[in-house]
Formats: C-alpha cells, sequence, structure tokens
C-alpha cells in the first residue's frame, strides 16, 4: 500500500511537469513504451532491479538504451526514480500516470457486456448516451456474456449500470423475497 502512494506522488509529480512543459502526449507514449521494454527485455529489467550495480551505473545504462529515443524529462525522470532506488515502481507510476492523464482529458473507459455483439450504430448510440451521462469522452470496449440473457451490463471505472434481463430478474427475486 505505501508503494502505491508512493507511486502516486512520483506520477503526479510527472504529471504536473508534462502540465507545465506541454509534453503529456509525449512523455505518456514513452513512459508506456519504457515500461513495455523493461518489461519485454529481462536483462534490462534484471539490471534495474540488481541492487549491486550501482544507480550511476543503471543512469548510464538508461540513457544508452533510451537516449535520444524518448523525451528528455521522461529519461530523467527515469534517472531520478533510479536515484531514488524506486525504479521497481515504474509499472505503477505508468498507470497512475496513464489515469491522471485520462482524467486531465476528461476521458473515460468503459466496458459494454451484452448477449450478442453489438451492431456498429448501436455502439454509437451507447457511446453517446453515456457521454452524455458522464459528460466525459467514451473510449468503449464490448464483451459478450451469454449469460447476461438479454440487455447490457456496462461498467465505467467503479460505477456500474445494469440493464441486463439477468440482473432484472435478480431485482424482482428479491424484492419478491423481501415481501415474504
Amino acid at each position: 500500500m505505501q508503494d502505491e502512494s508512493v507511486a502516486r506522488r512520483y506520477a503526479a509529480a510527472l504529471f504536473a511537469g508534462t502540465i507545465r512543459n506541454n509534453s503529456l502526449e509525449v512523455v505518456q507514449e514513452d513512459l508506456g513504451g519504457v515500461v513495455n521494454a523493461v518489461n519485454t527485455v529481462g536483462s534490462l529489467k534484471a539490471i534495474l532491479a540488481e541492487p549491486t550495480i550501482t544507480e550511476a551505473r543503471k543512469a548510464e545504462l538508461l540513457e544508452k538504451a533510451f537516449g535520444g529515443r524518448i523525451n528528455d524529462q521522461t529519461l530523467a525522470f527515469l534517472k531520478l526514480l533510479t536515484a531514488k532506488r524506486r525504479i521497481e515502481l515504474l509499472g505503477a507510476v505508468n498507470q497512475e500516470f496513464v489515469r491522471l492523464s485520462r482524467e486531465h482529458q476528461n476521458v473515460a473507459s468503459a466496458i459494454a457486456t451484452t448477449a450478442v455483439p453489438l451492431t456498429p450504430d448501436e455502439e454509437t448510440a451507447l457511446i453517446g448516451k453515456l457521454a452524455a451521462m458522464t459528460g466525459k469522452r467514451i473510449e468503449l470496449t464490448t464483451a459478450i456474456d451469454s449469460s447476461v440473457l438479454g440487455g447490457v451490463f456496462i461498467r465505467i471505472g467503479d460505477t456500474v449500470y445494469d440493464g441486463t434481463v439477468r440482473g432484472n430478474l435478480e431485482r424482482l427475486r428479491e424484492q419478491l423475497l423481501a415481501k415474504n
């Protein structure tokens, strides 16, 4: 839990700097690429996690690996994480940074689960309705689950909208049981 709050603080500081420097999109793309590289290149991940390698040597390796390929602000941030021995928080920092960025850009992710695939017109209408309800730009992901029977189950962050036949039947059952 402490690591999460530390990651949030680092992400917030980086986010504030990108807003000041008008480099939000560039840094977000860079950070995502670096996280992907660290996660896929086992030797890079091992070197960054190795406590016997000095922070100066790790910073030098970061410079060789990413220098000229990513924004200077992103590279400086990676070196800061390394110097503070917090490079293991990179993934969590990236997740929080993306969340802050999406919030700043007024974007919300929605997952709509239906029994059958939505048509393009239905997707467009659903996006419009959700945008009107939330006041945000909606990025919709759809999923198919035959157990919903019909209707749509929508999750936007921690908010759930259950307009499924199954959900309606369960609520009706609970009401009937409550009356007895």
